[in-house]
């Protein structure tokens, strides 16, 4: 696989098969467990869900953190024939996601209580989230190293060994989940220790990469190591914040919903909530395919073809908003039921709810595509601003403001609005971004000349 010569077609097609794989089935884990969960426990597990969900972001923002910096970067160096440059940003990532994890790891052991609280959780709902949370926050690291690892090896050219992991630990959950809560009737710690088995799984098959001939993840002396981490951090915060971005979402809008809705609301959301990550994911999917290609051929100087890589994934992005928004559109009520055994509450709230927010998704995916993009052009800190911009400020404000006048409505489309705005600026800033990097023939359809410059 040659990222600077190869068809860029097939390459994107390559890589986003294997995003899109490992998104599914990422998503799988936690759409089996809300399933499990919802049904054996009903409104209540389906509520304790929306409350551990954002647990699940601060583990993939540390991993992208990490990661997903210190993979683009390493993609430059190796586009630009800069192997051990391209080796040390590796190793400095390393370095920077143990340290992470220490403290993180750390924080949430001792004060899982008072997360679990800030998340949204009150005292009738804290005992079922304890008995699925307790097992995620002392397995952290099982979560967390996977995620960073998939970074690192797809762009070491091997997307195929990343979507192998993830679905074998895919299918060890379904089964864990399948045998834990059910016949052995676990509950929600059943869930949980399905969960946690499939990490494991899918952790020990990462690590086999390593043991490949073609393998050219290397530990070099990270020197100099300061000036790695910055850079390092700089470019994953951008995508990191995706990530954080819902934990900060899931706590206003949990505490939100509490505010103006009922238990039933809450639990309405924990099965949107899990519907939405999966959507997310696979937008994420779509940047990840652009990604490699995209940042490789910058280091390179091909124009064209990050041109050609960009312009699938905006065709990707907007069939898949479109077809997003239009099944929960559609089938608003048939989706909960899947999820969890309903009652009189939440088959009256589950229509409105699901529909105001699945306006989200016609937005979500150029954002999320947007930033991916701008990340892997060297364009981190206007990443970074959009980044902010829409999973802290905007949205908070929205989800604070909206709701004073519409109620509940207004809590559900707090973030449509958000995304709205925000996919304004974002395509305005690639529009103009363009003009400074490329020449253009013809702005409207991304078509540039070969004139190509780093300003």
């Amino acid at each position: 696989m040659d990222l600077i010569k190869d068809n860029v077609t097939k390459l994107y097609f390559r890589f986003l098969l294997s995003a899109m794989g490992s998104a599914v089935v990422i998503s799988i884990y936690s759409f089996v467990d809300t399933i499990a969960i919802g049904k054996s426990e009903s409104e209540a597990g389906a509520a304790a869900m929306a409350i551990i969900l954002p647990y699940f972001a601060i583990m993939s923002f540390l991993a992208v953190l990490a990661g997903m910096g210190g993979a683009v970067l390493m993609s430059q160096s190796f586009g630009e024939g800069n192997v051990k440059r391209g080796r040390r940003f590796f190793t400095a990532s390393v370095i920077i996601l143990a340290a992470l994890m220490a403290v993180f790891w750390s924080l949430s052991i001792a004060l899982k209580r008072q997360m679990f609280t800030l998340f949204g959780a009150n005292e009738q709902i804290m005992p079922k989230v304890l008995e699925y949370g307790d097992l995620l926050v002392y397995g952290m690291p099982l979560f967390v190293i996977p995620n960073f690892l998939g970074c690192f090896i797809r762009n070491d050219k091997a997307p195929a060994h990343v979507m192998a992991a993830v679905i074998t630990g895919g299918v060890v959950n379904i089964i864990g989940d399948i045998v834990f809560v059910f016949p052995l009737h676990m509950g929600m710690r059943g869930a949980g220790l399905a969960t946690l088995l499939g990490a494991a799984v899918q952790t020990i098959i990462m690590f086999l990469h390593f043991f490949k001939r073609r393998c050219n993840l290397r530990f070099v002396k990270p020197q100099p190591f300061l000036s790695s981490a910055r850079l390092i951090l700089w470019a994953g915060f951008s995508a990191g914040v995706l990530e954080l971005g819902t934990v900060v979402i899931s706590c206003v809008m949990n505490n939100q919903i509490m505010r103006y809705g009922t238990e039933a609301h809450l639990a309405v959301y924990g099965v949107i909530s899990t519907i939405a990550a999966l959507f997310q994911a696979l937008f994420g999917g779509v940047g990840l395919a652009v990604q490699p290609i995209t940042s490789s051929n910058y280091g390179a100087r091909q124009p064209e073809r990050i041109r050609k890589a960009l312009s699938l994934g905006v065709i990707c992005t907007t069939v898949l908003a479109a077809v997003f928004t239009a099944v929960c559109e559609a089938a608003p009520t048939p989706i909960i039921r899947l999820f969890m055994t309903v009652t009189p509450d939440v088959i009256a709230a589950t229509p409105r709810m699901t529909r105001l927010f699945s306006i989200w998704y016609l937005f979500l995916g150029g954002n999320v595509l947007g930033v991916y993009y701008l990340q892997s052009i060297s364009q981190a800190r206007m990443a970074m601003i959009l980044s902010i911009s829409r999973s802290f400020v905007l949205s908070t404000v929205f989800m604070y403001t909206i709701p004073l006048g519409l109620g509940i409505d207004g809590v559900m489309l707090a973030l449509p609005v958000s995304e709205a705005v925000t996919m304004a600026v974002t395509i305005a800033y690639i529009l103009y971004i363009h003009r400074k990097l490329f020449k253009p023939i013809h702005i409207a359809n991304l078509v540039y000349s070969e004139e190509y410059s780093h300003k």
